[in-house]
């Protein structure tokens, strides 16, 4: 039916409903239903005594997506940001296949969550813009204001509309699987990365679910790897971390070990995994492990069978932000915070 519209054009008349029914295979009923989608789309209208017409403005819209590529380009980054991009893809070309939309690609290389730049601003405030998806970066200034008005959705920045990972439901879920398994002693291990801000949040939330399960805290198990003063950050991909804090943490022989451990990054776990192996320490046995993962990531392919996985699917992120802007359009948009979580899942 959208098919038969945009090819009509604005205006047209469609056949009769016994015609579409005879046309499309159809019973009366799917008919109706499809055609309440549609009108809802404002891609068609029914006039009574007349037939069904194609509208008058046909449905039309142009949005933007402006990508910030900084951690795709950073050599030993996780996948995710690739797998983001390809869901993103998907997503429109389906869209632009079933509706009449244009979409319009930007790709950023900034440090992320930065606001927008000066000349994106002026453009997205445009009168031929109807909404934009921001990745990775801020629809908002320094002092959070406002730098948009029109409908947006963020994802990894800030906005009206913003799209989070539940880092908190992704914390309770491998907390409970650990002391399901009878894990006295639960550790939980970050990469050391640019932001310690997040490091810290994610910590003490992490903590936080530790207590709300009634199991004893070990503050000195919530650790990132001790990386020489003297070199950058970023000099060590996550997997050298990962590596560097296996051995660190279990190298030497101390009763006082962790029984279960939530690692937060894929990467991290990869690098811990050798260094485990290497030291002999037998995952189900000496140590049960739970690590977060990407869906369809091939960073852990075939070395989970003997750890649970909390893991997020970026479709899940991509659907949620076109779904939410399609929303804000079709109500008429009043600007507003709003935070959407996307809740991660535990495969055993």
């Amino acid at each position: 039916m959208r098919e038969l519209a945009l090819a009509k054009g604005a205006g047209s008349q469609l056949p009769t409903a016994r015609e579409l029914c005879t046309q499309l295979q159809t019973s009366s009923a799917t008919l109706t239903a499809a055609l309440d989608l549609l009108e809802s789309e404002q891609i068609l209208c029914r006039k009574e005594r007349q037939g069904v017409f194609v509208a008058d403005t046909l449905y039309q819209r142009t949005i933007h997506i402006i990508f910030n590529i900084s951690n795709m380009s950073n050599i030993g980054q996780s996948p995710f940001w690739s797998l983001l991009w390809v869901k993103l893809l998907e997503e429109a070309e389906q869209n632009a296949a079933f509706k009449n939309e244009q979409y319009r690609f930007h790709f950023l290389c900034i440090d992320m969550g930065q606001p927008l730049p000066d000349d994106y601003i002026t453009l997205l405030s445009s009168a031929q813009v109807d909404g934009f998806l921001l990745i990775g970066l801020n629809a908002r200034d320094q002092e959070h204001r406002r730098l948009l008005s029109i409908p947006h959705v963020t994802f990894a920045g800030g906005g009206d509309i913003t799209i989070q990972i539940d880092q908190q439901e992704a914390g309770r879920l491998a907390a409970r699987h650990l002391i399901q398994l009878g894990c006295k002693k639960i550790a939980c291990w970050m990469p050391t990365n640019t932001n310690t801000d997040i490091d810290i949040i994610n910590a003490e939330l992490l903590k936080q679910v530790v207590a709300e399960q009634n199991a004893t805290v070990y503050p000195e198990f919530f650790r990132s790897p001790t990386l020489p003063p003297s070199v950058n950050r970023k000099e060590f991909i996550y997997q050298e971390q990962g590596y560097m804090l296996a051995r660190e943490v279990f190298s030497v022989s101390n009763d006082n070990r962790p029984d279960g451990l939530y690692i937060t990054d894929d990467m991290l776990t990869s690098g811990a995994l050798v260094a485990l192996e290497e030291l002999g320490i037998r995952i189900g046995k000496d140590i049960n492990i739970v690590t977060y993962a990407n869906a369809g990531s091939p960073i852990l392919f075939g070395r989970t069978k003997q750890m649970a996985v909390v893991e997020i699917d970026t479709s899940d992120i991509v659907h949620a932000m076109f779904s939410l802007l399609d929303a804000a359009i079709n109500k008429g948009y009043e600007p507003e915070d709003t935070i959407i979580n996307i809740r991660p899942h535990l495969s055993l």
